[in-house]
């Protein structure tokens, strides 16, 4: 008799070999599908931002968590917010630095990066413009002048006394000139729009938040000034000199 054949949907390492199959498949979908979601970015901040300024120059500390939610990899050309007060414009300011962790001391710069799927980037962000060419090399040479003066008058004091010591009002006159051109931040009801340019355009994210200043806010920034003529801020860093917090709440137009 002819050796019997058993049928191919009868044979188990038929079958064995398809359920491997599928199972190779089946592991490879997740990718598959992540592939085919769109680029998309969620994106957080703090409930408040910090508000200050240097010589008048307007700063905003907030911190940004972007979260790459989407199926590739996405990267971050820039972040930036374009602030108006009371409906009037006022300035556009970039992110310039930011803190790698929560207890840094200093900030390292800003640069576009890339996120993988999954990914978040999550950074306590400076937004501020930093003065053009012309600005910086007055800045830098009044500093110097303003300082020398500080460092001599207080060389000459008596042993012993350590009282602080007023710069010659030509000195401080430029700080205040810079001081009244730049500063912006009025009592009024601010909006600011937090803008984050992705690589395509089409994963980019924009939303409005508001946030009040009230007078004693503004006169509390203002008093940066009246240190000037002691160094403060320019020569030496001063602690309250790193500005207000207030909270912020997303705007509902």
């Amino acid at each position: 008799m002819p050796p019997t054949v058993t049928p191919i949907f009868l044979d188990w390492q038929f079958w064995g070999a398809i359920v491997a199959g599928l199972a190779l498949i089946l592991s490879q979908l997740p990718p598959i599908v992540l592939w085919f979601r769109p680029r998309r970015l969620e994106v957080e901040v703090h409930s408040r931002i910090q508000v200050t300024h240097k010589v008048g120059n307007p700063n905003v500390g907030m911190f940004v968590s972007v979260r790459n939610t989407g199926g590739r990899e996405l990267r971050i050309r820039s972040l930036k917010i374009v602030l108006t007060r009371d409906n009037s414009p006022l300035v556009t300011l970039p992110a310039q630095n930011y803190f790698e962790s929560p207890t840094s001391q200093s900030s390292v710069l800003f640069v576009p990066f890339s996120l993988k799927p999954g990914d978040t980037w999550a950074h306590g962000t400076n937004f501020l413009n930093f003065f053009d060419r012309a600005t910086e090399k007055l800045y830098r040479e009044s500093a110097s002048k303003l300082s020398a003066d500080i460092r001599r008058k207080f060389d000459a004091q008596a042993e012993g006394d350590r009282n602080l010591v007023v710069a010659e009002p030509e000195l401080v006159e430029p700080f205040m000139k810079l001081y009244e051109r730049l500063f912006i931040w009025q009592p009024g009801e601010y909006v600011t729009e937090l803008i984050v340019d992705a690589e395509p355009g089409s994963a980019s994210f924009s939303r409005k938040y508001r946030f009040t200043l009230y007078e004693s806010d503004s006169a509390e920034l203002r008093t940066h000034a009246d240190e000037y003529k002691l160094g403060g801020g320019v020569s030496f860093n001063i602690d309250r000199h790193a500005g207000v917090f207030v909270p912020i709440s997303q705007h509902v137009a």
